[in-house]
């Protein structure tokens, strides 16, 4: 055992994981994996502090793993620290592993935070875990199955937001075989033993075929994850530029340009490293290299995000719909309610009879509004051409030219067509917009706020 013990205190050092000066803070489930890393670390001479969380999912066994955990500190007199927590009580959503793991984190970096006690220490904290080279296996094919980038697939990183992995390139095996050898104790997680979560499908079915297929299977799949870890980090330096050269910013939209993204290299993993990031499925990427060929005003919507075909431009807002900071409006449907009221309209032939003049109507030259219409906030930046003026002005000071309050100034929408303002809601029209001689057929808007 003195060779594991040696191979893992290089890696250690090698990734700089943490000093013997550090403070080490130890996620101890009370299974095989986190004991034999506790005491590998002590036998190292590291000094490390205990953590354990009780969800109280598994009831009795629950309990019992704590009990164990904080057995084996005082055993070992080592500092111990748990916490119960209620899913029903404490707000449950979703996933519930996923849950598990994000309250867990949550905990432990409150743990390692510096307390305020006015010491000058300058001592670093880390979490540690007990994830191995199976575990690394185990997540790189669940990535590959759920549809991930080169980041998804290259795995767990050694370190991370002050979170260690000093067992990463250990085989489960390995670790089995030292628990024997030391004659150490652990408490088995009966939900390890179901195949009712993905991951426990792959570990009890997967992974011993990759072991059938190759002997070192694990650890060619742990060093191909290094190789795409490196790759990972150059692409993302690279994506990074090529986005930030590609996307134009406007204000919290992001408005990426449909005839440059189709000269990239690599143009397709470009768009699925701007949208997998922020919640949008492999299917959705799809969904959106085919938006871009569809007519303007299409969309996909995914969580708090909408993506908008406009033009030659795909549209990124990052707003919920519930917010309602935006709304596509199509031709056909003539009337639509939206957070600032009800906006109708209706398209007409003019010949020249008088027109509404009151600020809640617009009417516009119908050959110069394209449909679908974008309805939105107005926001800093904004400007337009009032009716009546050849020169453009910011909105933000035609409303205080026009002695708008504060408060009713957030209540004002504008429409837009393209990325051309036709009509400050309530306000004026643009005077690109208006009806001239020339027009034969126009469109009235008619703005309703007091529902």
């Amino acid at each position: 055992m003195q060779a594991l013990l040696k191979n893992i205190e290089a890696f250690i050092q090698k990734e700089a994981l943490f000093t013997r000066q550090d403070r080490l803070v130890v996620a101890v489930s009370g299974g095989l994996d986190s004991v034999v890393l506790c005491h590998i670390l002590l036998a190292l001479g590291y000094r490390i502090e205990l953590a354990h969380m009780n969800f109280g999912l598994r009831g009795e066994e629950s309990d019992r793993d704590e009990k164990f955990v904080q057995q084996l500190a005082a055993d070992w007199k080592l500092v111990v620290h748990t916490k119960r927590i209620n899913p029903g009580r404490d707000g449950k959503k979703g996933n519930i592993q996923e849950w598990a793991r994000q309250e867990r984190y949550t905990w432990l970096q409150e743990i390692i935070q510096p307390k305020n006690t006015g010491s000058t220490s300058r001592q670093k904290a880390y979490i540690l875990t007990a994830h191995h080279a199976d575990d690394q296996a185990e997540t790189i094919l669940l990535n590959l199955f759920r549809g991930s980038g080169i980041a998804g697939l290259s795995g767990m990183l050694p370190s991370r937001n002050g979170l260690c992995r000093p067992l990463l390139m250990v085989e489960k095996e390995a670790l089995e075989a030292y628990a024997k050898q030391e004659q150490l104790s652990w408490v088995e997680d009966s939900s390890n033993a179901t195949d009712k979560y993905t991951r426990n499908k792959i570990r009890h079915q997967l992974i011993p075929l990759v072991k059938e297929i190759n002997k070192d299977g694990i650890l060619r799949m742990y060093q191909n994850s290094r190789n795409l870890q490196s790759l990972a980090a150059y692409a993302d330096e690279k994506m990074t530029r090529t986005l930030k050269k590609l996307v134009h910013i406007n204000g919290e939209e992001q408005w990426l340009p449909i005839r440059q993204w189709k000269l990239l290299k690599g143009a397709r993993y470009i768009l699925f490293e701007w949208l997998y990031p922020l919640g949008f499925s492999p299917e959705q990427v799809e969904q959106a290299i085919g938006l871009m060929e569809s007519q303007t005003g299409q969309y996909i919507r995914q969580g708090s995000y909408l993506l908008l075909k406009n033009r030659e431009w795909l549209v990124l807002s990052p707003k919920k719909e519930e917010e309602q900071e935006w709304v596509v409006l199509e031709e056909e449907q003539g009337t639509v309610r939206f957070a600032g009221g009800e906006l109708s309209w209706t398209s007409q032939p003019y010949a020249g009879q008088a027109l509404p003049a009151d600020a809640a109507t617009a009417v516009l030259d119908a050959a110069r509004v394209e449909f679908p219409l974008l309805l939105r906030r107005w926001k800093a930046g904004d400007y337009f051409y009032p009716l009546g003026m050849r020169k453009k002005k910011k909105i933000a000071r035609f409303l205080i030219d026009q002695k708008i309050s504060r408060l009713d100034k957030e209540k004002i929408w504008l429409l837009e067509t393209g990325k051309r303002i036709c009509w400050l809601a309530g306000q004026r029209p643009d005077d690109r917009f208006k009806v001239t001689t020339s027009t034969t057929r126009v469109i009235l808007f008619q703005l309703n706020t007091g529902l």
